[in-house]
């Protein structure tokens, strides 16, 4: 019976391993046949956010200021360490005594042991840690706010990169469309010729404008694969079977003193405040060095053997006033001035930038999307008089020379707008890093 089990038990699992495998191959041909997925704007910035390298090293510069901020309190709060000596050393042969409790026992003697507590406190250096401190923190601030700058300038490369494939592949179509309605008017012209009602030359011009139009369509497919090269760099990731969503960009209302408002938002002025804040911190950390330093120091002993062995603590205090230094504290503390007054005026240059950033952002975001107006109106227009253009020709109002010429210029218009409309958004993404406002959500 029991072996009937066992073989019962081997048949079913030997079953099942088999047919597994066969399941597992039906999930491999089926995998690859995806439904096209689409990525947006804001999916493209999170992954560019894990991707960049850039940015992991601008992080890493924050760990580096905190780790700088712990030195500066432990200069603030002092030390507590145990100290254990354990002191050999050979005996006296001057005949003088080594052992016993006397002082030249106890120094003399072949081994003498000691445990202690040592507590070192700086009581004041001349708010020398009080500006270490602050400093330190201030460092930590500006390296959190150059962080947060970096975030944004990578979400422009992203974006700016994000609408350059979208802009090729609309313009791709574009050229497409143009591509078949000249391929219409030639097949039109080369029936017209045999009849004798168009020349040779009508025909030649046409043939010439499509072979101008299949040299942009290459240059559009080659300027295509190089955007979603750079897009594929920064995200990490393959655009392949990829579909970009062209989201709505919002409308902006404001004015430019609403923007203007905002100026002091910037990461990077923010960034420039902290780091000349350090710099006044670093001048009293200078200054210091004229003032006198004082400490106190206590020991407690948990061992102690000799002469000593009955005194469980001492107390140490300090006063160490400074009087010559060959002049180094004054190289100091002149060059600490000017460094304070350097970031003074890298603040000051960092917020007229910031400034003049704002309105030349807004004017171009104000100037872009008023010219789209115009051009879809452009565009509406000489689509009408394409029409109109093909309708004359057909009634021998026209010659082919005009029709080909209004194809021309629609073509233009579909390409001038199609650039356009898409820069209209990246300027507005541009305005919102310019003034402090970034990625927001993206409908």
């Amino acid at each position: 019976m029991t072996n009937k089990l066992i073989k019962f038990n081997f048949l079913f699992f030997f079953c099942f391993f088999l047919l597994t495998p066969s399941n597992q191959a039906e999930d491999a041909n089926i995998q690859p046949i995806k439904k096209v997925e689409s990525i947006s704007l804001m999916n493209c910035y999170d992954l560019a956010l894990k991707r960049s390298e850039t940015l992991a090293i601008s992080k890493e510069e924050i760990e580096r200021a905190e780790a700088s901020f712990f030195q500066a309190t432990s200069q603030a709060l002092g030390h507590v360490n145990f100290v254990a000596t354990d002191l050999r050393q050979d005996a006296a042969t001057d005949g003088s005594s080594s052992g016993g409790s006397s002082v030249g026992g106890t120094l003399t003697q072949r081994e003498r042991k000691e445990a202690k507590f040592v507590v070192s406190q700086p009581l004041f250096q001349g708010f020398k840690s009080f500006g270490a401190l602050t400093g330190a923190g201030n460092l930590r601030n500006q390296r959190r706010y150059e962080w947060i700058r970096a975030q944004h300038l990578l979400f422009l490369d992203v974006a700016r990169s994000f609408y350059q494939v979208l802009r090729y592949q609309k313009d791709l179509q574009t050229i497409e469309e143009i591509k078949k309605l000249f391929n219409e008017r030639i097949t039109d012209l080369s029936q017209r010729e045999q009849i004798g009602r168009s020349r040779a030359s009508e025909l030649a011009t046409a043939n010439a404008g499509l072979k101008s139009i299949e040299a942009e369509l290459a240059r559009s497919e080659g300027a295509l694969k190089a955007e979603k090269n750079i897009l594929e760099f920064l995200t990490g990731i393959s655009l392949e079977g990829l579909k970009l969503e062209d989201g709505i960009v919002p409308q902006e209302e404001k004015t430019i003193s609403s923007f203007l408002m905002t100026l002091k938002k910037r990461s990077d002025v923010q960034a420039s405040d902290n780091a000349l804040k350090i710099a006044r911190k670093n001048l009293i950390v200078a200054q210091s060095g004229l003032w006198p330093f004082i400490s106190l120091e206590h020991n407690r002993y948990t061992k102690r053997e000799g002469f000593q062995s009955n005194i469980d603590w001492d107390l140490l205090f300090k006063i160490d006033v400074p009087i010559f230094r060959g002049g180094e504290t004054i190289g100091k503390i002149k060059d600490a001035v000017s460094n304070w007054k350097q970031s003074k005026f890298a603040f000051s240059r960092s917020t007229r930038e910031a400034e003049l950033d704002i309105k030349q952002t807004y004017q171009d975001w104000y100037t872009s999307q008023e010219q789209y107006k115009a051009l879809r109106d452009l565009v509406s227009a000489q689509e009408e008089n394409f029409k109109l253009q093909k309708e004359d020709y057909a009634h021998n109002l026209v010659n082919n020379l005009d029709v080909l010429r209004a194809l021309e210029e629609l073509y233009q218009a579909n390409r001038q707008a199609n650039e356009v409309y898409y820069q209209t958004k990246l300027n507005h993404w541009r305005l919102q890093v310019a003034s402090g406002q970034c990625c927001q959500e993206i409908s």
